[in-house]
């Protein structure tokens, strides 16, 4: 039985909780056999009486404890700890030590990037600094964090996809190549293949799972902070900048708030949405 069937089956309750999280519970009289794509846990909790099973490629976990069967759809994962109160205890202590691993990645994009300037003069390091420290503010797994100080990495340093992967882990790499144009895409001339590329990023996180759409909404706000800030230094003459003109980059950013309210996966009712909006809506 697929495991829609099974929440329309023995779940005959649903909450909606933050971010879009789906909590479906229910009391069944039988036995539930989960579908082959959830793994059980065994170290997620200690209780006996409460068995724990997790599937990537839904995103959701199940907890069955004492006769309740409970579906988490929507989840956001982090190191194998999932952000739900009944394991907050056990989530706390994960990301407490895995933040400490922060500065091996900054030490690690800092070299990278060490060629790179933003276009504004400053260090390129100052960027992914801002959308990592965005992402923090927003209570982001550490795995997303990781990802937001590395998303520019693979575009504007000699890396690939797979160095992120074997360095940080799948889940890091899945992100920061998720908001990563593809290459081919990116070769030629910056100001002829401009609306390709942000074509193809419109459509790309319109479908994106909620993680991946925050990574790219911290990105995009970062950079309207910023370019906010540079038109009151130096006036309209900043435009002159970019691959494309005002008009064109007003369409791409009102595009990109669209695409992350989209869908299920929407992050509408997060904070680094809202501040996004109101920038947009400030600078157009």
């Amino acid at each position: 039985m697929k495991i829609r069937e099974i929440i329309i089956k023995y779940c005959d309750n649903t909450e909606k909780k933050g971010n879009g999280l789906l909590i479906h519970s229910g009391h069944p009289s039988e036995e539930i056999e989960l579908p082959e794509l959830f793994m059980h846990i065994e170290d997620w909790s200690e209780e006996p009486s409460r068995k724990i099973w997790r599937s990537d490629v839904h995103q959701m976990v199940v907890i069955k404890e004492d006769g309740k069967f409970t579906v988490y759809e929507h989840v956001r994962m982090s190191g194998y700890r999932i952000q739900l109160l009944d394991l907050d205890e056990m989530y706390g202590e994960k990301i407490e030590k895995d933040l400490s691993e922060l500065g091996d990645v900054f030490a690690f994009v800092n070299h990278a990037h060490r060629m790179n300037k933003r276009k504004s003069g400053t260090p390129y390091i100052t960027h992914p600094m801002d959308v990592a420290s965005i992402l923090i503010k927003e209570n982001a797994s550490t795995e997303l964090i990781f990802a937001g100080l590395l998303h520019d990495i693979i575009e504007d340093a000699d890396l690939t996809p797979v160095d992120i992967r074997r360095r940080y882990g799948p889940l890091v790499g899945d992100y920061v190549n998720a908001v990563t144009e593809p290459a081919e895409l990116r070769q030629g001339d910056d100001k002829v293949s401009w609306k390709a590329r942000k074509e193809y990023m419109i459509k790309s996180i319109t479908r994106a799972m909620s993680e991946v759409k925050m990574l790219s909404c911290a990105d995009k706000l970062a950079n309207i902070r910023e370019l906010i800030q540079d038109l009151e230094k130096d006036g309209e003459s900043v435009w002159e900048r970019f691959n494309a003109p005002k008009n064109e980059q007003e369409w791409y950013y009102t595009s990109m708030l669209e695409a992350f309210a989209a869908g299920p996966q929407n992050i509408a009712d997060t904070f680094v949405f809202k501040e996004y909006k109101k920038c947009v809506e400030q600078l157009f």
